[in-house]
């Protein structure tokens, strides 16, 4: 989306690094119509849905509680309970799993008379147990049971199969989930035994992060019949919607001819002000190369970076278009913000580049790939291999920035999906003969790099994927959950958990799911991570 257009501007900024030119421009009249404005008519229902509850709760105690499976009509393994109790009490809540494993619990330390409760991670097709303890301040304990009963998966939901849990190696909190992402159709999360405890009936493509505040951040339709995911929301698992805003960048499909487009293409996250970061495609001929800032409470445009004004014009100006005329020049799939900084970490697939620019300036600080083909002027910012043999990136995603492994200030350690596929630059003889989870340490004061862990290679061709995957740290045990989302020509996905000496603890096997229903990213979150009363 072309935001900078030939009306006046206020300010206008020109700086040259390096012999980069940057320039950021900012127009008040164009940038008040480019606004991604919050749909209030959304935020208008859930209203009057919390006031129906709150009206039919009204004579609800702890002995008599009003419950709601799927209030919001989006979550049908999620429900609310709501009551009153005469003295201060916390509140305990555990939905039985068919074994401790997969039991579901959570607690509050705050003591108060009204309750409002999120019931999650029931099963589907059950009767669900569900129990309450209410505890007063002198230690006084009463428990509740109550009984929820779910409908079965939609007919077609993927087929899920466990091929190994050990449950006492796996990163494991009292509400964990492995969830998948898709790319298209269900956004779901599944317990150690491979059961679906989370869906949501509102179709899911690539952006399904959890927010500072415990809640999700959500790209999804306004009909599940539109050919384009042009609705971003900030909700939860029960399904509440908190701001919801109208995507109004231009919006293209992955594959040239697809009828379904997406208006944020691979990521957006959250910023440490609150505001958001989206992938989006600008107005060009050229696609996946620029992201926006929009304003958490307003969604006004306040900042767009263009990547093709910071990397070299040949790179998109060389680059064969699709056929539909689109030119997929970078394909950025994934942003990560690094605190320590104030920068991002970027990956472009079709590049098979990863970089860290300055989130001020845009200024490149690093470029994470192999120097086929860097202008002189870019050669400076190129990362070295400690040992001259370390393998770099290609057709690479969803780079992430882990806790300090080294007490070394000078270094920081990503972790990766290396798709290893050769888009522009590479290793063409290592191409595609596996994929793999790779963790770089990077000394960002001297720019060397060395690989210090992968997992991958030793699964070997039949676990290499063209496109898609992810890597997660899970920061308890160590282990890493590795997404091999696009095997068998993208009618399967496997998820595996890896201790850190590359020991499998878990691996679960997606297949017969709906076209592109794949395993985009795999996420490891618990249901409870923020207080849900």
């Amino acid at each position: 989306m072309q935001f900078i257009r030939k009306n006046w501007m206020y300010l206008i900024i020109i700086v040259l690094f390096g012999g980069i030119l940057l320039t950021v421009s900012i127009n008040k009249e164009e940038a008040a119509s480019n606004n991604y404005l919050l749909d209030k008519t959304l935020i208008s229902e859930q209203e009057k849905i919390d006031e129906k509850m709150t009206e039919d709760s009204k004579e609800a105690t702890f002995k008599n509680p009003y419950t709601k499976l799927n209030p919001y009509g989006t979550a049908p393994l999620s429900a609310v309970a709501i009551f009153e109790t005469e003295e201060p009490t916390k509140i305990s809540l555990e939905v039985k799993g068919e074994t401790a494993e997969t039991t579901i619990k959570t607690s509050n330390s705050s003591y108060k008379t009204k309750h409002h409760l999120s019931i999650l991670g029931l099963y589907a097709d059950k009767n669900n147990t569900v129990t309450i303890t209410a505890e007063t301040k002198d230690g006084m304990k009463a428990t509740k049971v109550v009984s929820v009963r779910t409908k079965a998966l939609p007919k077609d939901f993927t087929k899920l199969d466990v091929t190994k849990a050990n449950t006492t190696k796996m990163e494991q909190t009292d509400s964990s989930l492995t969830f998948v992402v898709p790319s298209t159709k269900w956004a779901y999360g599944v317990d150690s035994a491979g059961e679906v405890r989370y869906y949501s009936t509102k179709y899911n493509s690539h952006v399904f992060k959890e927010l500072k505040n415990g809640h999700l951040l959500y790209l999804t339709k306004y009909e599940n019949s539109d050919d384009t995911y042009s609705l971003l929301l900030e909700t939860d698992y029960v399904g509440k919607i908190y701001r919801a805003y109208k995507m109004k960048s231009d919006a293209e499909s992955e594959t040239s001819g697809s009828s379904q487009k997406s208006a944020i293409h691979h990521d957006a996250i959250e910023l440490p002000s609150g505001n958001l970061l989206l992938t989006i495609n600008d107005e060009t001929k050229y696609m996946e190369d620029t992201m926006i800032e929009i304003n958490r409470n307003t969604g006004e445009v306040v900042k767009e970076i263009d990547l093709k004004n910071i990397l070299p014009a040949k790179f998109y100006k060389s680059f064969s278009a699709r056929g539909d005329g689109k030119i997929d020049w970078f394909h950025q799939n994934a942003v990560v913000y690094d605190t320590s900084d104030d920068s991002i970490i970027i990956s472009g697939r079709n590049q098979d580049t990863v970089m860290k620019l300055d989130y001020e300036t845009s200024q490149i600080k690093w470029i994470l790939a192999d120097d086929e083909g860097w202008p002189v002027n870019y050669q400076k910012y190129l990362l070295k291999s400690v040992d001259n043999v370390m393998k770099f990136p290609t057709g690479q995603h969803a780079p992430i920035i882990l806790p300090d492994q080294d007490n070394n200030d000078e270094t920081v350690d990503i972790l990766l999906y290396d798709n290893n596929v050769v888009v522009s630059r590479g290793d063409a003889q290592e191409s595609k003969k596996y994929s793999q989870a790779i963790q770089y340490r990077i000394n960002e004061k001297n720019k060397t790099i060395e690989e210090v862990w992968s997992y991958g290679k030793e699964r070997g061709e039949g676990y290499f994927t063209n496109i898609i995957g992810s890597a997660r740290y899970m920061p308890t045990t160590g282990n890493r959950l590795v997404n091999f989302g696009y095997l068998a020509e993208g009618k399967e996905s496997r998820i595996v958990e890896v201790d850190k000496n590359g020991k499998v603890v878990y691996e679960l096997r997606l297949s017969d799911f709906p076209s592109s229903a794949w395993s985009y990213r795999a996420e490891r979150f618990s249901l409870y991570s923020g207080n849900k009363e």
